[in-house]
């Protein structure tokens, strides 16, 4: 069996990811629609008080997909504004990331596992990675953090949500 491509693990997996997250925000304004509510509502909705709302969720999980991108293929990558006041825009932000993501060439990451990778970690400083393990232990575990995040506030919300609405983008 041929080992697994850092491309197939991180690129194919993010647009995966971003897949679902689509899919659970569309799913939710078609749910508020459906019932006579606000979809608008969902954007500053958090599980609780002292955690970041929906908006700060799919933020940023778009912007790790990005950064990813970036240093993983050494292309620079605009920076976007986190600004999205409106379900909408939530949706038009992460279809932006996941056309970035569709158009990374397997060939721009091809032989770049051991390349390494600077990660700013904020107050515990930089953590150097080869970009296969920082893949593998931050940003799939962080884009996947996000996403069930902004799947159990909209779940919270009341949308009804349920496990193939998370693993459908996956399975796909």
């Amino acid at each position: 069996m041929p080992a697994v491509s850092l491309y197939e693990v991180s690129i194919t997996t993010f647009a995966k990811g971003l897949t679902t997250l689509k899919h659970i925000l569309e799913k939710a304004g078609e749910h508020a629609t459906a019932q006579g509510l606000d979809p608008n509502a969902y954007v500053n909705a958090a599980l609780c008080e002292d955690m970041r709302p929906l908006s700060f969720q799919v933020q940023v999980a778009s912007n790790t997909v990005k950064k990813s991108v970036w240093r993983l293929t050494g292309t620079d990558v605009e920076s976007w504004a986190d600004d999205e006041t409106t379900l909408a825009q939530l949706v038009a932000r992460t279809q932006r990331t996941l056309d970035l993501v569709q158009a990374v060439d397997e060939a721009s990451i091809a032989g770049k596992d051991d390349t390494i990778v600077e990660l700013q970690m904020g107050k515990a400083g930089t953590k150097n990675l080869p970009a296969k393990a920082y893949v593998l232990n931050y940003a799939l575990p962080n884009l996947f953090f996000h996403i069930q995040t902004a799947y159990a506030i909209l779940r919270a919300q009341g949308v009804p949500l349920g496990k193939s609405d998370y693993l459908g983008g996956f399975m796909a």
